[in-house]
């Protein structure tokens, strides 16, 4: 079997990460006989101020017409020009789903007491084009307003008129959309991941005792549920996760969230995992292409120093061979990572340690051969 990935190496450390990653999956194609033909795409910051380009939709229309995935590393964030690239992949290839692993590794602290490997180890799934993220929201001056707003999702189109008449002082105002086609898809997803990865309880997250639109998530979910007898649905307010994410993280195998709080509960997720250095996500388009990347940011002081740890970078490598249906690979990398943090030898400077960026990505491709049957 052969696959084409498409690479955005982006700004700062990411190309020397995406580089340590590309290494890893080579070493897993050659083990486990498949082939991989990486794709790059110079696009970001640097790119952008050498030549005045940007991501073009063409760009897009080829990695669609050949590609099986994106393999993303980090963008230059300051440079609004490129900020969305990210945004613009998710978009033009429907990836309405994030797929967040939270798990502590063996040799990592959290700062959650008496937590360790074992205690943490789930996945947030949070809806990425509804909710309060949509981007309808105004002010409405002293007086009479009148705003159209139109809104054209893959999920929804909906138009509508803001009829506001303030007194006493200008007021903001921010729309949540949920969609029932939204609401079905990320559910429909949420229920197969759990099937394919042997996960039985699935927790859907809401307000819905407070903001009456997240009523039709819950009613969404019930019926989705009945499709899939073999999980435990569970329904749980906001509040009592993040409290439970401190108290009894060990109590979640899969969590599902609209858009803020999957965005929240990612966040404290990479926190109890112990840091940036683990935090990576997937953007799912379900049989469609998807985008791996990790989630810290491109740090363009420590550039071409080699000390950053590679390990989210490698662990989005890891979940994207999942994806496209090299689940063993990417399940044994993910060993390797462990074993390799579970002997202690190779450390980064995030872990107190002072090997490099290369000799961490060393000693997980060393670690991947010998776990290998």
């Amino acid at each position: 079997m052969k696959y084409k990935i498409a690479v955005f190496p982006g700004d700062g450390v990411g190309p020397e990460l995406i580089n340590e990653g590309i290494r890893i999956i080579d070493k897993a194609a050659e083990l486990d006989k498949f082939e991989v033909e990486w794709v790059k795409y110079p696009h970001g910051a640097e790119h952008y101020a050498e030549t005045n380009e940007l991501l073009q939709e063409k760009t897009m229309k080829e990695i669609k017409s050949s590609c099986n995935a994106v393999y993303c590393g980090t963008f230059d964030a300051s440079v609004k020009e490129i900020n969305g690239i990210s945004d613009s992949i998710r978009n033009y290839f429907g990836q309405f789903a994030s797929l967040r692993p939270v798990k502590l590794l063996p040799g990592v602290e959290s700062p959650v007491a008496n937590k360790s490997h074992g205690d943490i180890d789930f996945i947030i799934i949070r809806e990425t084009t509804e909710d309060f993220y949509i981007g309808v929201s105004g002010r409405a001056k002293n007086g009479k307003n009148r705003h159209k707003i139109e809104i054209d999702k893959s999920a929804c189109k909906i138009k509508l008129g803001i009829d506001a008449e303030a007194k006493g002082g200008e007021v903001a105002y921010q729309i949540g959309i949920l969609s029932r086609k939204g609401c079905e898809r990320i559910a429909r997803y949420a229920f197969e991941y759990a099937g394919k990865n042997g996960k039985s309880r699935i927790v859907a997250v809401d307000k819905a005792n407070i903001i009456e639109s997240y009523n039709l998530w819950r009613e969404t979910f019930d019926r989705v549920a009945k499709d899939y007898s073999a999980a435990v649905l569970e329904f749980s307010l906001i509040d009592a996760v993040v409290m439970n994410f401190i108290r009894q993280p060990e109590k979640y195998e899969v969590i599902v969230a609209p858009n803020l709080f999957g965005d929240i509960l990612g966040d404290l997720g990479t926190m109890l995992q112990g840091g940036l250095s683990f935090a990576c996500q997937g953007n799912i388009s379900p049989g469609g292409i998807s985008m791996f990347e990790p989630i810290h940011g491109s740090a363009p002081k420590l550039k071409g120093q080699g000390i950053v740890n590679p390990i989210a970078t490698i662990w989005a490598g890891a979940l994207m061979l999942g994806c496209i249906g090299q689940q063993k690979s990417g399940n044994l990398i993910l060993k390797a990572i462990e074993s390799v943090l579970r002997e202690g030898k190779t450390r980064t400077q995030d872990l107190d340690g002072n090997n490099t960026t290369s000799e961490m990505a060393e000693a997980i491709l060393d670690r991947l051969i010998e776990l290998h049957d």
